[in-house]
């Protein structure tokens, strides 16, 4: 079995490790199953529900591990961002409604950076290319001076462009900060009671040191050469010149402020793009480990989310056509015909719903433009619903409780993940709220008519609810990973803890299984409101 998990050899010794733990497992948790005679005639349609969350997404593929192991039908699979790579790949090797998760694995511990296309040196690449572009530009106009016989002229030339260099740097890494020492400076004359941020104050009084250090060495050590007639020329000091030529360039930033911003942000959207990498990567790696035949021909439903960026409104992405999805029991017609549809690209609609906001670069598909599933609905519980499940499997990748990562914080693109977790466990709490509020309702007229919740569907005007039982599969504490931290010694510890926590659950669930009455003994209730008391009345049908 283990042959079938290994890494390629550069593997480091904790993924092997992590491997051979994994292996361990799988071999006990089947050996306990098959010792339980728990084995049964599965009656729920069970639905599996995956989240995004990047790398941690591992978790995911040692849950559906765990599932295979166990045999443990999967009817629907719905998913978001990265968990529709998982589901899409599980459901694409599936025997029946249990699929295969040893490619997946196989997959996950493949990955690097570079495979999805995370690569910051092509941000070098960029800079470079503005260096030389101010190279050229900078050096024609200095030869087209000397032409006329205009050119500069510095005593210590090397220390003079050395210097430029650090300015240049400093600038580069502080250019926020510069203005700060000017703030204090107005608040100490403005004599106002307060307590400046030191370290801030300190930073900025060295960037400002450094750049303005160059400004006066150049302007103390250069002179320009004008010309004075066919055989002369005019040599004088930078002072005056200089002086006169910083004013101006104040004066016209001051006067062109807003025109300079808009070519500015033309001029950065040219590399940056929709994102912050390209989707190149990741759609050849996929296509080579997702067949797209399979999955449409797969007997399991899976459910994709995306958002259409430009509309503002979340999809589904389904595998198989939308008439084949509505003949399913359960089904929610009003749903499946308005909110699903069937991409004629199952790896894209895929990469579309994992492309992690601000990270990847928006898939433009079928003349929309597509992001992360997880803005609209990250857990997404409903369609699941909808789609006639009467067990769900919540499969977390953060605790139940949540988990503090304040302290990963420190670029721009940490500051738009953690602001999509925070919509994202938004959106979950909301769906379980609306969840455990029919639940209630189903429970409170079972126990009135003396049967099982699961016994009755209630029907309240056009709408029809049913009892839901729902299993949560999470970690104890926060998984050790970042969102793009695609490192196999990371991801394999991972894929290992979603297997462990995924085994005691299944085992509830097949004791839930064992004593949950048919889905044939389930009877419409309907509730009709009198007015103007506004009492229900039950009638049994």
């Amino acid at each position: 079995m283990l042959c079938l998990l290994m890494p390629p050899s550069t593997t480091k010794a904790r993924s092997t490790v992590a491997l051979t733990e994994l292996d361990q497992l799988r071999q006990e948790f089947k050996a306990r199953i098959a010792a339980s005679g728990m084995r049964m005639d599965f009656s729920s349609r069970i639905g599996v529900v995956l989240s995004g969350g990047g790398a941690r997404g591992a978790y995911e593929a040692g849950v559906l591990m765990a599932f295979q192991d166990a045999q443990v039908p999967t009817h629907i699979l719905t998913a978001t961002s990265v968990g529709s790579i998982n589901a899409s790949s599980y459901a694409a090797e599936a025997e029946g409604f249990v699929g295969r998760a040893e490619p997946l694995v196989q997959a996950w511990l493949e990955l690097t950076p570079a495979t999805l296309g995370i690569d910051w040196s092509r941000f070098i690449f960029l800079l470079a290319g503005l260096i030389a572009a101010s190279a050229g530009v900078g050096n024609f106009l200095w030869l087209w001076m000397q032409e006329r016989g205009i050119f500069l002229q510095t005593t210590h030339p090397m220390f003079t462009w050395f210097a430029l260099g650090v300015a240049g740097i400093s600038i580069l890494f502080f250019a926020d900060k510069l203005s700060y020492i000017g703030y204090i400076a107005l608040k100490f004359i403005q004599k106002r009671n307060w307590e400046p941020d030191w370290r801030k104050t300190w930073v900025s009084l060295g960037a400002n040191l450094l750049v303005w250090g160059f400004i006066v060495l150049f302007v103390a050590s250069t002179y320009i050469h004008l010309p004075v007639g066919s055989q002369s020329s005019f040599k004088m000091s930078a002072h005056v010149p200089m002086f006169f030529a910083i004013l101006l360039a104040l004066g016209i930033y001051r006067l062109l402020r807003e025109p300079l911003s808009k070519l500015s942000h033309r001029f950065l959207r040219m590399p940056l793009r929709t994102g912050l990498f390209p989707n190149f990567e990741r759609i050849r790696f996929l296509r080579a480990r997702i067949d797209q035949q399979k999955l449409r021909n797969s007997a399991i439903r899976v459910v994709m989310t995306a958002t259409d960026i430009q509309r503002g409104v979340g999809r589904f992405f389904c595998n198989v056509p939308v008439e084949t999805l509505a003949a399913d029991p359960g089904v929610n017609m009003e749903f499946v015909r308005q909110e699903v549809e069937q991409p004629e690209d199952l790896v894209l609609a895929a990469v579309a719903s994992s492309s992690y906001t601000f990270a990847y670069e928006a898939v433009s598909m079928e003349g929309r433009l597509w992001t992360d599933g997880g803005i609209m609905t990250n857990q997404p519980v409903l369609p699941a619903l909808r789609l006639g499940a009467d067990v769900l499997f919540l499969v977390l990748i953060e605790p139940l409780e949540g988990g503090n990562q304040a302290d990963t914080i420190k670029t721009f693109l940490d500051v738009g993940v953690h602001a999509v977790d925070i919509l994202i466990s938004k959106n979950f709490k909301a769906d379980i709220a609306l969840l455990n509020n029919i639940n209630r309702l189903c429970s409170a007229y079972a126990a009135e008519m003396g049967v099982k919740p699961e016994q009755l569907e209630l029907e309240i005007g056009k709408q029809r609810y049913r009892f839901v039982k729902s299993f949560n599969i999470a970690p104890e504490k926060p998984l050790p990973a970042a969102s793009l931290d695609f490192d196999s010694e990371i991801i394999a510890p991972i894929i290992v803890q979603g297997y462990r926590d995924a085994r005691k659950v299944i085992q509830d669930f097949l004791e839930y299984e064992a004593a949950c009455p048919p889905r044939e003994s389930r009877r419409l209730v309907r509730l009709s409101a009198e007015r103007p008391e506004g009492n229900f009345h039950i009638v049994v049908q």
